[in-house]
């Protein structure tokens, strides 16, 4: 892995940027909320066209950082309380921590109520926050499934079952001989296009298992506009940690 250090005149300060080399055809940008940059490139790209391109995408780099230290997300804290935020179906959501002899999660309009007895303990509220995530996840992402199954269903796949796991870099996986989608568990934190995209992209690999040029000529059938939403999703959401 190596790493080159650019100048945010914005911020008044450099961040560190950790580029990976893969076998890709373009370049990808990402910053997380504990403002480390991450930059895969193609492996034969020169160390001065990486240096060209994080100057020309400083203010992105500073833009981005500053949403994430005025928001302060769950995510980039692990903490939930008053006033933080995390991202849910494209929205930004707000916390609101009420102590109460009830124990409870729920979304109401842009708010996010968790109820706890003790709301000084962290990692109560964190587990219990959790749980209602991840069965909230589970029921957005089996309604995807079902709306877009039936686009391989004809070819005699059968139906895979959905799991869930936190995933640093990578928003789906699947194992087509084993019948499984596994998930980021953080993946709900984007649009319903963008978790559409994800799903359908899966599912496609259930009949393409690499990409090949018939894996995206099926995935440009069914989606059209499949690489505007995975732009998206990748620019404006951020894993969780």
């Amino acid at each position: 892995m190596e790493n080159q250090k650019i100048l945010l005149p914005e911020l008044n300060t450099s961040v560190l940027v950790s580029i990976e080399r893969k076998k890709i055809k373009n370049s990808r940008l990402k910053v997380f909320p504990d403002r480390s940059v991450k930059f895969s490139v193609p492996e034969n790209v020169s160390n001065e066209w990486i240096a060209g391109y994080l100057n020309k995408n400083q203010a992105w780099i500073s833009k981005k950082i500053k949403t994430f230290e005025q928001t302060r997300g769950y995510a980039a804290t692990t903490e939930i309380r008053d006033g933080y935020s995390i991202q849910f179906l494209g929205e930004d959501l707000i916390f609101v921590v009420v102590a109460s002899k009830q124990r409870a999660v729920y979304k109401k309009g842009k708010r996010i109520y968790v109820m706890a007895q003790d709301i000084n303990r962290q990692d109560l509220l964190i587990s219990q926050f959790e749980k209602w995530w991840r069965n909230e996840s589970l029921k957005l992402l089996e309604s995807q499934l079902e709306k877009l199954y039936p686009i391989i269903a004809k070819y005699q796949v059968e139906k895979p079952v959905i799991k869930l796991r936190k995933m640093k870099t990578l928003w789906g996986s699947c194992s087509p001989h084993r019948g499984i989608i596994t998930f980021n568990q953080y993946l709900t934190k984007a649009s319903p296009a963008g978790i559409e995209y994800v799903v359908l992209h899966e599912l496609v690999h259930f009949l393409y298992q690499n990409h090949s040029k018939q894996f995206y000529n099926f995935l440009s059938i069914h989606m059209p506009d499949w690489k505007e939403r995975k732009k998206v999703l990748d620019q404006d959401v951020v894993h969780g940690l």
